[in-house]
């Protein structure tokens, strides 16, 4: 697995960016934010999202043997899944977008203060020990990225996922961004990102995801 791994870490996969519950991606474990398909049955995955979907509907109905390398613990895993109709969208039953490994281990937005009487406190953000990943339609790579979807969703519900460092897990969090709600900024939260504010390393091994609800492929 180590010249596999090496080469992800070169190049990049399909990153998981929504789990649905009851399909066989959540039944696989598949991790939302962290985990990366890196290849399928043997077939190496490039940024064709064309690929990727016809490798899936091939496999329909067979045991299939997915490459998936993990971000937080920066270790590649076989993942054997069966792409099947399930009473969902697609075969998987996850939204995947190709995207670089480059990166990808400094996003991650840490909350380290939530203000009273915030939009974030009505969120149930924790501070020091909540992590903003971001959304079904975009990772947070920096504050930039982060400040520019809030701003999109000014008096307007935002789901986002929320990775607890405490339990190691991953939520979806409701949250409506406002202005004068009576503090400073639009959720109310001081956020920070970089070396200081990463993600921790994990404690234990990666528990299956059935616990989050909720240019992509809904796979």
């Amino acid at each position: 697995m180590g010249a596999t791994q090496s080469l992800v870490e070169d190049v990049g996969g399909f990153r998981i960016f929504k789990v649905n519950p009851g399909s066989p991606a959540s039944e696989a474990g598949l991790e939302v934010f962290f985990d990366f398909i890196v290849e399928i049955n043997g077939v190496q995955m490039d940024s064709d999202q064309l690929t990727f979907s016809k490798t899936i509907q091939d496999a329909e109905n067979q045991r299939t043997k997915l490459v998936v390398y993990n971000i937080r613990t920066h270790t590649s895993r076989d993942v054997h899944v069966t792409p099947r109709r399930w009473g969902g969208a697609g075969l998987l039953g996850a939204v995947v977008r190709f995207d670089s490994l480059e990166s990808a281990e400094n996003q991650g937005m840490r909350v380290l203060s939530v203000f009273p009487n915030s939009p974030a406190l009505e969120a149930g953000l924790i501070p020091n020990k909540d992590f903003l990943l971001g959304t079904t339609e975009v990772m947070f790579r920096d504050i930039d990225e982060l400040t520019e979807v809030v701003n999109l969703y000014l008096d307007k519900e935002m789901r986002i996922y929320v990775y607890n460092s405490d339990a190691e897990a991953i939520r979806e969090a409701s949250i409506r961004p406002k202005l004068g709600w009576g503090g400073d900024g639009a959720i109310g939260a001081d956020i920070r990102c970089g070396l200081l504010h990463r993600i921790p390393a994990p404690r234990r091994a990666i528990q299956p995801l059935a616990a989050v609800q909720s240019g992509a492929a809904a796979a």
